[in-house]
């Protein structure tokens, strides 16, 4: 059961592990080594108290089809370019502050970029209220939280979570977040009925400036056991004209999620822990909370010391999306900056995915990833997605880089390609 402060431990578990992505996607790198926290049955690691500060040299960059970067934080598509970046955090009593910023040179253009930023009050009693923009993952999915995932740049949201309850069977903690997305948001190119919803947009019919909130709460029954529901719904923002949206056009998303550690599997794979994760979502066309029509997710994880190793699979959502639109209605969906904030290929895909983390040559430490994705439409080709991660330690900070690249197999023509990239190196300044 996650119970420490999530803006501190973001920056704090990232600077103290040895990271399993690339330099400045520190707040996925926590987000995932959570979850192999989980399995192993640990505590997490206390955050770090001490200032810390790291200045970056490298770049992000995308070509050809859409490519997620799982974990990239909106690296390589949502930022791109090659510059500079500066990562930082301040500890004082309760209080937290943290940033990654970047500047980035690209085409032509220099742009400045808060990737990651925080300002947290944490109460002895264990209340937290913090202004924040980090990864938000809600599910246990591998390609990003399978409600909200770190593939997609982080959107700025005010969050809140309660301390640790007692139930009579263990214990529960609830958080929750209210957020606003970006005012013209692209249509991402995985989204389904694409050409629709690019030609309605041209209509003036895209809702802008939407209202993005939700809750989840989590409750752990004894060690092996914890059981999440969480909801996110999506109403407000104007249309092209300045109108306000009307309530007709909210729309809410939901999961239930159960996890469950094996410790008898870990035993005999002479593991440090083994689990399974099973969750049921939906994202009805409307404001109703049910979990119909459901996209089914299951996969576990086997934990070593320097390895882990993962298998997945997650079902195609049924997709109630029309093929016309008439009133103004969000056409970019659940995403910012043309990135999916849930799952990082969309709900209308089936993905089956193969993680392996491993140890790498000069106490290295890197990820492999690979996912076949398949469409329940015959006409929506299919595709391979692979991405690999490395970073080492240096005795002035860190170098690390990831590669992504996504094969679409479309039917009666040559395969379409695409790939997406990050790159940085680190130096610690204290």
């Amino acid at each position: 059961m996650r119970h420490w402060p999530f803006p501190i431990a973001v920056m704090g578990l990232a600077t103290g592990l040895c990271a399993q992505a690339p330099v400045l996607q520190d707040g996925a790198t926590a987000l995932r080594q959570a979850q192999r926290t989980w399995t192993t049955g640990e505590e997490p690691l206390p955050p770090l108290a001490l200032p810390s500060l790291e200045v970056g040299l490298g770049g992000a960059g995308s070509e050809g089809r859409y490519v997620p970067l799982v974990g990239g934080e909106g690296l390589g598509q949502a930022v791109q370019g090659w510059g500079l970046g500066l990562q930082g955090r301040y500890v004082s009593g309760g209080w937290s502050v943290a940033a990654t910023a970047l500047v980035l040179r690209d085409g032509g253009m220099t742009r400045g970029h808060l990737l990651r930023a925080a300002i947290a009050y944490q109460w002895e009693s264990g209340w937290r209220l913090a202004l924040e923009q980090q990864p938000l993952a809600w599910g246990s999915g591998f390609d990003g939280g399978d409600l909200l995932g770190d593939a997609a740049r982080p959107f700025p949201r005010l969050s809140w979570s309660t301390p640790e309850a007692s139930l009579p069977f263990g214990r529960c903690q609830a958080e929750a977040f209210a957020g606003r997305l970006e005012a013209d948001r692209p249509i991402p190119d995985w989204i389904s009925d694409r050409e629709a919803r690019l030609a309605a947009q041209a209509r003036g019919l895209d809702l802008r400036r939407p209202w993005l909130y939700g809750g989840m709460i989590r409750a752990a029954f004894g060690p092996v056991l914890e059981a999440s529901l969480g909801s996110v719904r999506m109403e407000g923002g104007e249309d092209s004209a300045g109108r306000a949206a009307p309530a007709s056009s909210a729309r809410t998303w939901s999961l239930a999620e159960v996890k469950v550690r094996i410790p008898a599997l870990a035993r005999f794979a002479g593991a440090r822990g083994a689990a399974i994760h099973l969750s049921r979502s939906a994202a009805p066309d409307s404001r109703a909370l049910t979990l119909t029509p459901a996209r089914t997710l299951g996969g576990f994880q086997l934990v070593w010391d320097r390895w882990d190793f993962g298998l997945e699979y997650a079902g195609a959502a049924p997709s109630n999306h029309p093929g016309t639109f008439t009133q103004p209605a969000y056409l970019a969906g659940t995403s910012t900056f043309g990135d999916s904030l849930g799952t990082a290929f969309g709900r209308e895909v089936i993905t089956r995915t193969v993680e392996l983390g491993m140890p790498l040559f000069l106490e290295g430490q890197g990820r492999l990833r690979g996912v076949r994705g398949t469409s329940a439409s015959p006409l929506a080709p299919g595709f391979w997605f692979l991405q690999g991660e490395a970073q080492w330690r240096t005795p002035t900070g860190r170098v690390g880089a990831s590669l992504a690249s996504r094969r679409d197999e479309v039917p009666g023509s040559s395969a379409r390609w695409g790939w997406t990239f990050t790159l940085f190196q680190s130096f610690r300044v204290f």
